[in-house]
Parts: structure tokens; C-alpha cells; sequence
């Protein structure tokens, strides 16, 4: 009897032993508003699943990809097992709860996990840098990032130190900071450290960041993503840099590409060398290729904030363009934050500092529509400075344009574009009429007098200038961080075409060609006033129409054509059609049709005629 109840206790202990070793505890990647990925390490090759769900019920489920990691790759004594679970399908900002199963067994019984996807709200982050030395310092630090409610973290590189090899990201990183990287991804970039060890391959295999088309040298090494009015870019200030000394620009033509495809107010970029801080590295040459390669893209397609490590401190320059100080808002502020964990330097103060410490640290970012405010936070939890950046609209040169021909010429009641930046916090379409004079908190005003918006964004403004508009004036944009204008001539006509359409509605295209003969309906703006009474925002009546004017005509190749009717679109606020029919005689082929009226012509727009 005695030993039937000791081989049932050791059946019932065997069954409660954990399947796996658990060697890194999950930790999450790459949360985005319905996706996240989530990885750990086991000792042994057993099959991994993640059980997830938005209540209690971990109803979803999602088996994970294992990765052999031998010594040959990773220098470490033995093999090791990462595995990997991509969640997707998710919903935008809902708290999800999910436990890791290891052969079957939850990796971390007891502990509840959970992670909340991204969306479209204000937020904070966090940014730190040069922290995996495994000091008290660090220790510390982390402590205190733990106990912050944030949605994402930042590294701006030296994760472990001295060479970034495996076994120094499992201890010096991965160990110190689980309890916040299973519920908050981190989105880091290369330091010097991690290339000591074959060019940062521990630092590519232990991280699963956001995809981009890179070069396979490249993939990984720099990224980019966005969250709410965000656009965060990653980039590796090591060996992409110093091919681009050697004339490669993989990295700086994808940089200048990504800056440009970029739709959010906030362009944050972040990269380990600082090309402005004074200290022990300002010479590092490493930070003159930035100064030289980086910092004139990155003022180029106006980024707000640049965020560096590599000193061991905290410095805050002033807004600089051309590495010059420049007023608030008219350029980019440089944030070094190495005071992550690793010995402190001291500081070398340079004019274009706006304020520094020698302190281990982490900044704090709080993202709110037009405004971000950052901290610096040191070990005790105290405030070591706060800066508040409020860019305000810029308008371009020759930025304010007719909507369809992207020309200087305006008319009364034309639609009409306006290029910048910060023009807007996010992107805001009316929806309705009457056109409002305000969406999004922007403001279009004609000499001081506010005209209707269609719709904002943080680098275009589509309003209508009023039927009564003439001569000089300045068109200006508010925002509740300031306001721009430029001086503007709008003159009675300035035709500028859209498109063109067959009377069915489908569009005049090269699939779809015009034939002589036919009846044809362009659609543009500019013609200016109207022989009716229409307020600008209010669309054209539907049952009464509402003709131009002015005399408007039509050319088409070599024939000159007489509208059959020119005036506003029923239901329309702003846009003008003009309908009239293909000469019987025009040749096959590609013909431009222009529009002219007030003895102005309108851009030319093509045209191809099929005779068969």
C-alpha cells in the first residue's frame, strides 16, 4: 500500500513540473492598433501556444514558430528554443489578457499578462538609452519605468553591454526589464555596443520589428511605424552610416522616402549617435556622418524631435536648423537620453544647449493633438527638466494653389489646396453642409475673415474662397498653436481641370477613350462668380442651375469647341462643370483639352479619342 501512495505522488509531482525551462519570459513586439507579436525562450524544443482574449475567457488561440538558436550562432553553452506568436485580427485600443503555454504548460503560473493595442488617442512613451550594464543605476531606472502607464517604449541603442552578445540581452536586458516589456513592446535601435558581436546579429534575432522593404543587409537594422498623430522612424547610425561615407545611400533614400509617405503631425526620429551634444563622444565620427548624411533630410521634411543616446546624460538642445538656434518651432529639437544605467558623463556645454544634467534618467513623452511634453525623469522620481513642443502651421512657398492645377492663379468660389506643415493635428474631413470655417481646430481666414474648409491635414488644407473675393489679399492658417499667412491675388477666373467623364460617370481614360461625337463633362474650378445666389460652403442648388459669368470655351487638339452649359455641379460647394461634345472630325489619338475663360487657360488635361 506504501508504495502505491509513493508512485502516486510522484506521478502527481511529475505532472505538476513545468515542460519547458523557461529562459526569457515573454515579452512583447511590435503592438500596433490589431496586431502583436509575442516571444519567449525555452531550454527544450516543445511546442509553444499563446491563449488570448479581450475578457477572461482566453477563448483565442495562436501556436507559435520555434527557432533553433545553436552555439555556433549564438556563442552560448548550449541550444536554445525561441518562439514566436504573431497575434493579429486584433481590435484598436482593447486591453488584451494572454498566457504562454510551453508543452502544454503556462510559462508564468499565478501571473496575469496583458498588453493593450494601439489607437487613435493621446498616449505617452518612454525613451532611454545606454542602460545594459547591470548596475544598481539600471536597476533603478527600471524600477521606476515599471510603475508608468506607457504605450510603448523607445531604446536608443547600447541594450547590453560590453558587445551585445546573447547571453548579455538575456541578463543585462531581458531579465531587467520583463515586468514591463510583457505588457509594453519596445522599439529600440543599434548602438555601438551590439555591433561588437558579428554586427549586431543578436540584436536582429532577438527583436521582431516592424517590416519594411530593405535590403536583406539592412532588414531590421532600420524601420518605421506610426501610432495615433505619430510617425516614429528607427535608424541605425552605424553601418548604414558609414556606407553612406562611401556613397551608398540605401538607408538615407529610404529615410527621405519614408519622411515623405508620412501623413501624421508628429515626426519623431531616433538613432544612437546625437549629431548635436557636447561631452565625451561629440567628436565620434560616427556623429559628424549624422551631422553631414542625417540631420539635412531630417530638416528637410521638418521632424520636430530627434532623439539620441551615446553620451551618458541628459542634454536638450534648443530648436536648431543648420545647427544653429532658431525660434521655437521653426526647427528640431535633439534629445540625448544616455543615463539608462550605464556610468554618467559629464557634460560640455555648447551654445546651442537649452538645458542639461549629469544623470541617469528616462524620458517620459505625453502626446496630446498639437502639443507633446516631455520629462526627464531621474532615479528618485523627480523631474529633472520638461520642454513642451507646439510647432506652429508653417505654410510653404507658393503654397497656397488652385485645388486642380496646383497653380498660383485663384478665383472667387474656386477650391483651393494649401500646402505645409503642422497644419493640423490629424486628418479631419467636413462630412456635411454647410461647409464649417473650423474642423480639426484649424482656421482658414481671407483678410481676417473665416472661409470654408472641406477638409485638414497635417500637410494639406482643401477650402473655397468666397464668390466675392477680389484683387490682393492674405490668406492665413490658425491653429491652436499659431498662425501663418501669405499674400494671395485672386483674379476673376482661373479655370483649372479636374477630370473628364462620359455622360454614364465613368471617367475618360485610356481603357475607357472619348469618340468623336460624344458628349463629354469636365469637371473643374475657377470659373469664378456665378449668375445666382450661392454662399461659399453651401452647395449649388439641384433643380436651379447656375451658370458662370464669364464666356468659357473649349480646345481640344486643333478644334476650338463651344460649351453646351458652364456653371456650378448641383450639390456641389466649389466645383464647376463644363459640358460639351467631341468634334465629329477629331483625329484618333492623344489630344490635350484645355479650358479657357477670362482669357486665362486651364491646365491641359489629356484626352485620348478612339475612332473604332
Amino acid at each position: 500500500m506504501r508504495s502505491s501512495y509513493r508512485l502516486l505522488a510522484a506521478l502527481l509531482i511529475a505532472s505538476a513540473a513545468p515542460a519547458a525551462t523557461l529562459l526569457r519570459q515573454p515579452y512583447l513586439q511590435n503592438v500596433r492598433e490589431n496586431r502583436a507579436t509575442i516571444l519567449w525562450a525555452t531550454q527544450e524544443n516543445v511546442p509553444g501556444v499563446v491563449e488570448y482574449s479581450a475578457d477572461h475567457s482566453f477563448s483565442l488561440r495562436m501556436e507559435a514558430r520555434t527557432e533553433v538558436r545553436n552555439p555556433g550562432l549564438t556563442r552560448m553553452k548550449s541550444t536554445y528554443y525561441r518562439h514566436q506568436a504573431i497575434l493579429t485580427g486584433l481590435a484598436p485600443g482593447t486591453e488584451y489578457r494572454y498566457r504562454v503555454l510551453a508543452g502544454g504548460e503556462n510559462v508564468t503560473p499565478g501571473e496575469e499578462l496583458s498588453f493593450q493595442t494601439a489607437d487613435a488617442g493621446r498616449f505617452d512613451f518612454l525613451v532611454f538609452g545606454d542602460s545594459g550594464v547591470g548596475t544598481p543605476e539600471q536597476a533603478q531606472i527600471a524600477a521606476r519605468m515599471t510603475r508608468e502607464r506607457a504605450a510603448l517604449v523607445l531604446h536608443t541603442g547600447d541594450i547590453a553591454y560590453p558587445n551585445g552578445a546573447f547571453e548579455e540581452f538575456d541578463a543585462r536586458h531581458f531579465a531587467v526589464y520583463r515586468n514591463l516589456m510583457k505588457r509594453v513592446a519596445f522599439f529600440p535601435c543599434p548602438g555601438n555596443h551590439e555591433y561588437y558581436t558579428d554586427r549586431a546579429l543578436p540584436y536582429l534575432l532577438v527583436h521582431t520589428l516592424p517590416g519594411t522593404s530593405l535590403p536583406e543587409a539592412h532588414y531590421g537594422r532600420y524601420y518605421s511605424f506610426s501610432r495615433g498623430n505619430v510617425h516614429f522612424t528607427a535608424l541605425d547610425s552605424n553601418l548604414p552610416l558609414e556606407e553612406a561615407a562611401r556613397g551608398s545611400r540605401a538607408m538615407l533614400d529610404w529615410l527621405e522616402d519614408d519622411l515623405r509617405r508620412s501623413t501624421q503631425f508628429w515626426k519623431v526620429v531616433y538613432f544612437h549617435h546625437p549629431p548635436f551634444a557636447g561631452g565625451k563622444h561629440e567628436n565620434d565620427p560616427l556623429s559628424a556622418l549624422a551631422r553631414e548624411h542625417l540631420v539635412p533630410i531630417l530638416e528637410r521634411h521638418g521632424v520636430q524631435l530627434v532623439l539620441n543616446g551615446h553620451e551618458h546624460n541628459y542634454q536638450r538642445t534648443q530648436p536648431l536648423r543648420g545647427g544653429s538656434p532658431v525660434p521655437s518651432g521653426a526647427g528640431t529639437v535633439y534629445i540625448t537620453t544616455g543615463g539608462g544605467g550605464a556610468p554618467i558623463y559629464p557634460v560640455t556645454q555648447r551654445p546651442f544647449h537649452a538645458f542639461s544634467a549629469s544623470a541617469h534618467h528616462f524620458l517620459r513623452a505625453s502626446v496630446e493633438g498639437y502639443r507633446m511634453t516631455i520629462r526627464a525623469i531621474g532615479m528618485d522620481g523627480e523631474e529633472i527638466d520638461r520642454v513642451t513642443l507646439e510647432p506652429p502651421p508653417t505654410i510653404s512657398e507658393q503654397g497656397v494653389v488652385n485645388a486642380a492645377s496646383y497653380t498660383t492663379r485663384l478665383a472667387p468660389g474656386g477650391l483651393i489646396s494649401i500646402f505645409g506643415r503642422n497644419l493640423a493635428d490629424g486628418s479631419y474631413n467636413a462630412g456635411k453642409f454647410p461647409l464649417p470655417t473650423e474642423l480639426g481646430g484649424v482656421r482658414v481666414m481671407l483678410d481676417r475673415a473665416p472661409i470654408p474648409l472641406l477638409a485638414v491635414t497635417p500637410g494639406q488644407v482643401n477650402a473655397q474662397l468666397p464668390f466675392d473675393s477680389a484683387g490682393p489679399g492674405t490668406l492665413s492658417i490658425s491653429t491652436p498653436n499659431g498662425v501663418d499667412g501669405k499674400a494671395v491675388v485672386i483674379s476673376s477666373a482661373a479655370p483649372g481641370v479636374f477630370a473628364a467623364q462620359h455622360l454614364d460617370g465613368t471617367a475618360v481614360s485610356p481603357e475607357t477613350p472619348a469618340r468623336p461625337g460624344e458628349y463629354l463633362v469636365v469637371y473643374l474650378t475657377g470659373l469664378g462668380q456665378v449668375m445666382a445666389s450661392v454662399a461659399a460652403g453651401q452647395p449649388a442648388p439641384m433643380r436651379t442651375l447656375c451658370p458662370v459669368r464669364l464666356q468659357v470655351e473649349a480646345t481640344l487638339g486643333r478644334h476650338s469647341i463651344q460649351p453646351l452649359f458652364a456653371g456650378l455641379v448641383p450639390g456641389y460647394a466649389g466645383l464647376y462643370q463644363v459640358n460639351l461634345r467631341v468634334p465629329e472630325r477629331t483625329d484618333a489619338g492623344v489630344h490635350d483639352l484645355r479650358i479657357v475663360t477670362g482669357g486665362v487657360s486651364s491646365n491641359a488635361l489629356t484626352v485620348l479619342i478612339a475612332t473604332h
